[in-house]
């Protein structure tokens, strides 16, 4: 009898370290590969391999090279979103020139059940989140109204991304998860707007940037950010873009 004490105390002791070293593995630092300002000037070109930018996060957006998809990572796999607002599995060498991600895990949670405008979503939002937080959030519901946006495949010269074409895409009545993150207004070099989301639908077949949307029914999560962790383009990558100009 002793013995079984024995080893049923070894593994509830076992399970205690791995459970504190899993947590270790997974740090409350939101990651940014390069400056939002940086790609918002023109800079497309990859600041990291995706198999990288994996390694600092399970949850996130960002783009990927000459912003050929929109990219978006939940629950630990990236997705790309064309175009033509196809969605597919990115692979592990894709170049990403800009992305924030972190490991997400919620410190609070609420639902909303009436219909919520996109407008009024960050209204709620800016009613949890401080405005010197960083924070990532998960939004999952049915959307009865959501649009949405994905650029082209830029080429050089690199054009700023406000020049830069894209589609836009109008869906009702269509449940999935936006992907956010609140960023400080003082802070929109590293991510902007403050509120800034990529969608994707529950089936992974499409979604892009959210340009506006309304909401029936969500459950939201907010993980906020105790580090933050930049990974800067190398010198030769910024040398067309002025990181002092005022957007």
């Amino acid at each position: 009898m002793k013995r079984i004490v024995d080893l049923i105390f070894a593994g509830g002791l076992l399970l205690t370290i791995s459970g504190a070293f899993q947590k270790n593995e997974k740090p409350d630092t939101l990651f940014y590969a390069s400056l939002n300002r940086a790609i918002q000037l023109g800079q497309y070109d990859g600041t990291l391999e995706l198999s990288e930018l994996l390694t600092h996060g399970d949850f996130g957006l960002g783009s990927e090279e000459k912003l050929k998809s929109e990219l978006v990572v939940l629950d630990g796999i990236p997705y790309g979103i064309m175009a033509d607002g196809n969605a597919k599995i990115l692979p592990s060498h894709t170049p990403i020139p800009f992305a924030a991600v972190k490991y997400f895990i919620p410190d609070t949670s609420f639902e909303v059940s009436a219909n919520v405008s996109f407008i009024r979503l960050k209204q709620i939002l800016d009613s949890v989140i401080g405005t010197n937080t960083f924070a990532a959030i998960r939004v999952e519901g049915k959307f009865s109204h959501i649009q949405f946006r994905c650029f082209y495949k830029q080429e050089k010269p690199y054009k700023p991304t406000k020049e830069a074409l894209y589609s836009k895409f109008e869906k009702e009545e269509m449940e999935g998860t936006l992907l956010g993150f609140f960023t400080p207004k003082s802070a929109e070099v590293l991510n902007s707007p403050s509120y800034h989301f990529h969608f994707i639908d529950r089936m992974k077949a499409t979604g892009g940037h959210v340009i506006n949307g309304e909401l029936e029914s969500a459950r939201i999560q907010i993980d906020f950010s105790q580090d933050l962790m930049i990974k800067l383009p190398s010198q030769d990558k910024l040398s067309d873009v002025d990181l002092n100009k005022v957007m």
